[in-house]
């Protein structure tokens, strides 16, 4: 049986599988859903991630290292960046250098660092209940990428890229203890990097979450 039939007898047989209500394309069939595109493409240089809760939306610094070691991750791992420096030693960089008086410019910590550019994480939003759309944990982020070696600001041009995250089927018991409250924060920090990440590279649309454009 040669290679063309195959994939025409594997298509009959799906769409047989439920009558004749239902016709998928052979592509999505091969290939999955649509894709969604990168918003940015990020020059292959050397990377940190910041994380920024000068608003304290999140009760744990952990937190803030769990959403950029996760972006910092799946950036590797999709051959976006060719390496990252540790989320770990930024924000405690930041931590030990910033005054509510003098904050600490971006330029100064990737320098520091050894960065060639910086991807600013600001967190805007963190609640584990009441989320605007579907009631539960939901997070929002906004995004800055700067190249450290020039200075220049690489994306967006102004203002910020919103990223908005949402966790579903969360067990309400979890929120009555406090080993609970940190498995979900630990959940939805996940989520939050891993939707930052895909901003970056192609990859299947979600359901939910995702990019919410840029904010000023």
């Amino acid at each position: 049986m040669n290679h063309a039939r195959s994939i025409t007898l594997a298509v009959a047989a799906i769409t047989g599988i439920t009558g004749c209500n239902i016709l998928l394309p052979a592509s999505y069939i091969l290939q999955g859903g649509p894709k969604a595109p990168a918003a940015y493409e990020l020059p292959a240089k050397r990377t940190a991630m910041l994380v920024d809760d000068r608003s304290n939306r999140m009760s744990r610094v952990a937190l803030r290292i769990e959403i950029g070691e996760t972006v910092a991750t799946e950036l590797l791992e999709n051959d976006v960046i060719p390496e990252a420096i540790s989320t770990r030693d930024s924000v405690a960089y930041a931590r030990r250098s910033d005054s509510a008086k003098q904050p600490i410019s971006i330029q100064r910590i990737g320098e520091a660092l050894g960065a060639e550019q910086l991807i600013f994480i600001e967190v805007d939003q963190f609640v584990l209940s009441g989320g605007s759309e579907q009631g539960g944990p939901e997070a929002i982020a906004l995004i800055k990428v700067f190249d450290i070696t020039s200075g220049a600001r690489l994306w967006p041009n102004a203002g910020s890229e919103a990223v908005q995250s949402f966790i579903r089927d969360i067990d309400p018991s979890l929120l009555q203890t406090s080993a609970g409250r940190r498995e979900i924060e630990d959940k939805l920090a996940q989520q939050l990097g891993s939707d930052i990440a895909k901003i970056f590279y192609e990859h299947e649309r979600r359901e939910l979450g995702g990019r919410l454009g840029v904010k000023k």
